[in-house]
């Protein structure tokens, strides 16, 4: 875990998708340099758990069980969020994955990933945002994927969503700049957490090069919740990790070889058929 910051003793940071993964590896670190925790997930025990852990750490920890997709319930929680304090920091964590061919991705798979992954972190960012601004002061961070940035064939409906991210967070920048609020947008490649456990998979090509991959590939949690905590510290609009991340600069500046890339990792590992 990273060294106790100044920048955020005391403030209160909102933590989504906190029960496991990235979100809680970020609960964890926050809590170490000083940070007030509010933690939401759909998951109340993964919840309960890991308040648990940040209260043996001496941390201050809040918990509210919410499904993201729900607007209702996001509006109720910020409510009860604002209710009890004003928010410095939010980082829109939680995510889901579909794994499948765009031919084979239902309606019903896009509206449970658009939900979580779209309408979820712009409805909880809509409620908390005014306080903010009154205030002059706050940061909001979003939590997006290479995939994001890089088209990923076999997964269209999760790049899709990531692409909406990282360009809501690009505008939003801009947009909330004169206002003192920053907005840093991150993109890890692969990490090792337990949402390739809980995708929705109609890709045998994909699924194998995970369940395959060496134990060592990969970032951990831990890495990308340091890069995301120092992020907002230095106010960086945008951090893209891990080795995968050559492949975003070969599409910025050498667009044909970087899709020529794309392509044959997509189908030497079978992620993508070739036609």
């Amino acid at each position: 875990m990273g060294t106790r910051s100044g920048f955020y003793l005391g403030k209160r940071v909102v933590v989504t998708g906190a029960a496991s993964g990235i979100g809680e590896a970020t609960a964890r670190e926050l809590c170490v340099r000083g940070a007030r925790l509010v933690l939401l997930d759909i998951d109340a025990a993964g919840l309960a758990r890991v308040a648990t852990i940040i209260g043996d750490l001496g941390g201050v920890v809040e918990t509210h069980t919410v499904d993201l997709s729900d607007e209702a319930q996001v509006v109720e929680a910020a409510a009860a969020i604002q209710a009890r304090g004003d928010v410095d920091v939010l980082v829109n964590n939680a995510g889901v994955a579909v794994v499948k061919p765009f031919e084979r991705t239902s309606t019903v798979d896009w509206e449970w990933i658009m939900g979580v992954n779209v309408h979820g972190p712009l409805r909880l960012t809509r409620a908390l945002l005014p306080r903010m601004k009154e205030r002059g002061v706050g940061h909001i961070v979003v939590v997006a994927s290479l995939a994001g940035l890089i088209g990923a064939p076999g997964m269209v409906a999760y790049s899709t969503t990531k692409f909406a991210m990282v360009g809501f967070a690009e505008a939003l920048r801009l947009e909330l700049a004169p206002h003192g609020i920053g907005v840093t947008t991150v993109c890890p490649g692969y990490v090792r957490t337990n949402l390739h456990h809980a995708t929705r998979y109609d890709n045998p090509g994909f699924k194998r090069l995970l369940d395959e991959a060496p134990a060592i590939y990969g970032m951990t949690r831990e890495s990308v919740a340091r890069a995301l905590c120092d992020a907002v510290v230095r106010k960086r609009p945008l951090i893209v990790l891990g080795p995968e991340k050559i492949a975003f600069w070969l599409k910025r500046f050498v667009p044909s070889v970087g899709f020529a890339l794309s392509r044959l990792v997509a189908r030497q590992s079978g992620i993508a058929e070739a036609h």
